[in-house]
């Protein structure tokens, strides 16, 4: 079992140089396994294809990644066909760290960066850049998995539309 430590922040405006930056198409669906109370998803980027089991804590989640199959992949994928997120993931170097930096399609503009961390203090000493907007780690209604079952809240569009 692993655990991942991890910020993540509404984004209201991309940096001018965004293109400049690799990034990925990415698709992912959810599922909730009722037996462990984990949030499973399903990951295709590229030709690769992932299982990913979390526990949410908000900013330490429990985190189990596994690599499938793309057979598996597509059994799961058939079975929560309408759970799903599509993105365009940027990864940005800052600092020490890298930011992935999230445009949604298909979800009224919504932007994320999700930053990951060694240790919890790392996380508290993090310099938010300018361009960041609302800290969305402990926000429930902000986590992929919820917005992919549920839509977006009104909470977050609020936030967005701030």
């Amino acid at each position: 079992m692993a655990f991942e430590i991890e910020r993540k922040f509404l984004i209201k405006n991309l940096p001018n140089d965004i293109e400049q930056f690799p990034h990925d198409e990415i698709v992912q669906w959810y599922f909730n396994d009722p037996s462990t109370g984990k949030s499973i998803r399903i990951r295709h980027i590229w030709e690769s294809y992932k299982v990913t089991r979390k526990k949410w804590h908000g900013l330490v989640r429990e985190e189990i990644e596994d690599t499938i199959s793309k057979e598996e992949f597509d059994q799961l994928r058939f079975q929560v066909e309408n759970h799903f997120l599509e993105k365009t993931r940027y990864y940005i170097p800052y600092e020490w760290l890298t930011i992935e930096l999230d445009v949604y399609k298909n979800l009224q503009g919504l932007k994320t960066a999700e930053v990951e961390f060694a240790n919890k203090r790392d996380a508290k000493k993090f310099i938010v850049p300018e361009w960041f907007g609302e800290e969305l780690t402990r926000m429930r209604e902000a986590t992929n998995a919820y917005i992919a079952n549920f839509g977006l809240s009104d909470e977050l569009l609020t936030l967005m539309n701030n």
